[in-house]
């Protein structure tokens, strides 16, 4: 008998609950065996977590039975103490990840059958792809990517349990590195700050390092803290992810420190005015671009349309390295017709930048609820002024 694992984040009914509904969906659509190839949706499906997700890893879940493990020798110990999933299949550091991807196929009976494969998988290269397709020349690959995604759109009960957390543990983040800004430290103290609160919340490493940039930098979207120091006079940009059984939550704030200039406190509260109107159309059977054309009116109007320049928000959950959203499966954007429902979590953040001028928001991480909306941040709304 399998060792019980050490740590599974949820029941095992949950779990095979998941997986029924993953073969509802192959039966629907005529497909025998589903090969799993991110990590996310492996997780999702079985508890596995490890950072050896560079490594090719599969989970095959087969149209009724249980599902298959395929991962190196090395993480072994590392699906026993995570995984429910007992059939596990080990390739050695000797053996080339597809020969063992084409033994784990044909010994199943997999190899002249439809497979369900994730074209868009990060970690399946093409030239893997296409070497699986010619070594398995009779085998019928079907693209079904998203497939898993759009399942975890909607969170459990359970699921929402981590999501709050994770609100807590990225607002403790934030708190902590506003808490210790001021004239002369650097942008590394600032991290440094901000990862201390969020181990203080037990918050694991985020799919993505806060983002924490001062001075011209602030105004540089997706730039990432290279230590520079923090002047007076400076503006800093602070965005902070936590992670809760890999459950992700972030919030966005701007501090300034010594007075800012009149604008600096205008587009703090348009983005707040933006916040509250894209609020509003935060309910079930709204179209999600309802949320973005409600917030991107209000910037517009103020004559900053041409310097909001993403979506309003996505789904935020479940995530590793090399970022925190879902956004590839549903974001709160124009054209996005699909409607909100109890259990999506989105992070929600307007901003306008102009390079060299301003770089200023407001975020928060949000839950669709049965009537309307819950907000699991928890940092006050507003510009962060350090005298």
């Amino acid at each position: 008998m399998s060792p019980q694992p050490l740590d599974l984040p949820f029941a095992v009914a949950e779990y095979e609950a998941r997986v029924a509904h993953v073969q509802t969906e192959l039966t629907r659509r005529n497909l025998d065996v589903l090969m799993i190839n991110h990590l996310e949706n492996i997780y999702y499906l079985s508890g596995y977590r490890t950072i050896g997700y560079y490594s090719f890893m599969a989970l095959f879940v087969p149209r009724s039975g249980n599902p298959v493990h395929l991962t190196r020798f090395i993480e072994k110990s590392a699906v026993q103490g995570s995984s429910w999933v007992a059939d596990t299949i080990f390739y050695p550091d000797t053996e080339h990840y597809l020969d063992a991807a084409v033994r784990v196929i044909k010994g199943r009976g997999w190899d002249n059958r439809s497979i369900g494969i994730d074209k868009s998988a990060w970690y399946l290269t093409i030239d893997d792809f296409e070497k699986l397709q010619g070594r398995l020349p009779k085998a019928r690959w079907v693209d079904t990517s998203l497939l898993i995604e759009n399942m975890r759109l909607i969170k459990s009960p359970a699921e929402q349990a981590y999501s709050r957390r994770a609100g807590q543990a990225a607002s403790e983040g934030m708190r902590s590195a506003l808490s210790a800004l001021r004239a002369g430290i650097t942008e590394d103290d600032l991290m440094a700050a901000a990862y201390a609160g969020l181990f203080r919340k037990h918050s694991e490493y985020p799919g993505l390092p806060p983002l924490i940039n001062a001075g011209v930098r602030h105004t540089m979207a997706h730039a990432m803290a290279e230590g520079n120091p923090v002047r007076q006079g400076d503006a800093v940009y602070f965005e902070i992810g936590a992670s809760i059984k890999r459950y992700h939550a972030a919030t966005l704030r701007i501090g300034h420190v010594g007075e800012p200039s009149k604008l600096f406190y205008d587009l703090t509260d348009l983005c707040r005015r933006a916040l509250d109107a894209g609020f509003a159309q935060l309910r079930p059977g709204n179209p999600a671009e309802a949320v973005d054309h409600a917030a991107r009116k209000v910037i517009a109007d103020a004559g900053y349309g041409d310097q909001f320049r993403h979506k309003a928000g996505y789904s935020i959950g479940i995530a590793l390295p090399p970022d925190w959203s879902e956004a590839r499966t549903m974001m709160l954007r124009g054209g996005e017709k699909r409607v909100l429902q109890p259990g999506m979590v989105f992070h929600f953040l307007p901003a306008v930048f102009e390079y060299r001028e301003y770089g200023v928001g407001l975020s928060e991480t949000v839950l669709i609820t049965d009537s309307g909306y819950e907000i699991l941040t928890d940092v006050e709304q507003k510009l962060f002024v350090v005298k």
